[in-house]
């Protein structure tokens, strides 16, 4: 078993990796260093990496050692669509041959097979869940971020979709589905993992407007709120400037922001939100997120279960009334060190080798 004096000695299939994609955190160190300041962070994992992490480059699964990783996220073979039945397959025949695989999922549902350990940004609190809960890394915007005083009245801002393309929310948008319902469906992983993506944004759609509703109509709240339709992805480059501007410049106004879940049971909009300093108001859908050590979520979100919504007023200001001027500050400088300590050079490798000793005790 690996030790953090030896090599962890890792196997990758070279046709596997996609050409100008980002590399899963565990081959990080294969890659040249980042020198955007939204992305720097990833060479802190780079350096960490150096002597410690061995990647052998293989062709053959019969040249291939005891723990195999595949290149890239599983989403962006998915959505690639070329790849992923290739990719698919020698999955199965990894696991066939009792090595263990290792996979980074992205934005995506995933049902880990037995002896595969994944790490997925879309989990649920329940017994089922198999996946290992990692943030979900974008950017670091804290440099972009100056500090704020703890304001009289809570602002709360939103910068994100609320309408989604695609003929079925197109449809589906005329049928009410009752609260409870649309909680349910939420946080249910059986629900999720059965769900096309078209289908779980019916569920994003419902949730984000219930939650912008209840904000909007709560008198103490002073709401800074964009909603948002169409493909992000296919905006011109001017186009997607400005908008992310308006959404970085919206955390950097408001004292709190609303994070929901989207298309899965997750939001990367939560480590930008902390890695600001600001503070989350998270809508719980029964997601599973990563141990914080002696820092708690409570220290510095907002935390309402989505059942509880429409007490959104009374609970935000609930959390504002009991800080002080400086226990604002404080909230906030907590937000930003929970977002450090769960970094990528100090989550992968602990992570990583806590879940090998835990299959290796069961075993």
């Amino acid at each position: 078993m690996w030790s953090v004096k030896n090599h962890l000695e890792l196997w990758v299939k070279e046709d596997f990796v996609l050409s100008g994609r980002r590399p899963v955190p565990l081959l990080m160190h294969t890659t040249p260093p980042d020198t955007d300041p939204e992305l720097e962070f990833w060479n802190l994992l780079r350096e960490k990496l150096q002597g410690v992490v061995k990647v052998h480059w293989f062709k053959e699964l019969k040249d291939a050692g005891d723990l195999v990783v595949i290149p890239n996220d599983i989403k962006d073979y998915i959505l690639g669509r070329n790849q992923w039945e290739a990719v698919r397959k020698f999955n199965q025949q990894v696991l066939a041959s009792n090595r263990t695989l290792i996979s980074f999922i992205g934005g995506l549902e995933h049902k880990p097979k037995p002896g595969e350990i994944a790490f997925a940004g879309s989990t649920y609190r329940c017994e089922a869940e198999q996946s290992v809960a990692k943030p979900s890394w974008l950017y670091d915007i804290g440099h972009k971020i100056s500090e704020l005083q703890k304001p009289s009245k809570p602002t709360v801002g939103f910068v994100g979709h609320t309408r989604y393309p695609g003929k079925v929310n197109s449809v589906l948008r005329y049928f009410p589905i009752p609260d409870n319902t649309v909680g349910w469906m939420a946080g249910s992983l059986l629900v999720n993992r059965n769900l096309t993506m078209s289908m779980r944004r019916v569920i994003a759609r419902r949730v984000r407007q219930k939650v912008i509703e209840k904000a909007r109509r709560a008198k103490n709240l002073r709401t800074s709120i964009t909603e948002r339709t169409g493909d992000y992805f296919i905006l011109p480059k001017e186009e997607k400037e400005r908008q992310r501007n308006e959404y970085i410049q919206t955390i950097q106004n408001n004292a709190y922001t609303l994070v929901m879940r989207g298309d899965t049971n997750g939001c990367f909009q939560l480590w930008e939100v902390m890695s600001a300093g600001r503070i989350p108001i998270i809508i719980d859908t029964n997601q599973q997120f990563p141990d914080l050590g002696d820092l708690k979520w409570e220290d510095f979100s907002v935390i309402i279960p989505y059942s509880q919504v429409h007490q959104i007023g009374e609970r935000v200001q609930k959390f504002h009334d009991s800080l002080s001027d400086e226990g604002f500050r404080q909230a906030c400088q907590k937000s930003r060190a929970a977002f450090e300590y769960l970094l990528p050079h100090n989550f992968v490798l602990p992570r990583l080798k806590q879940e090998l000793l835990r299959r290796q005790a069961t075993s």
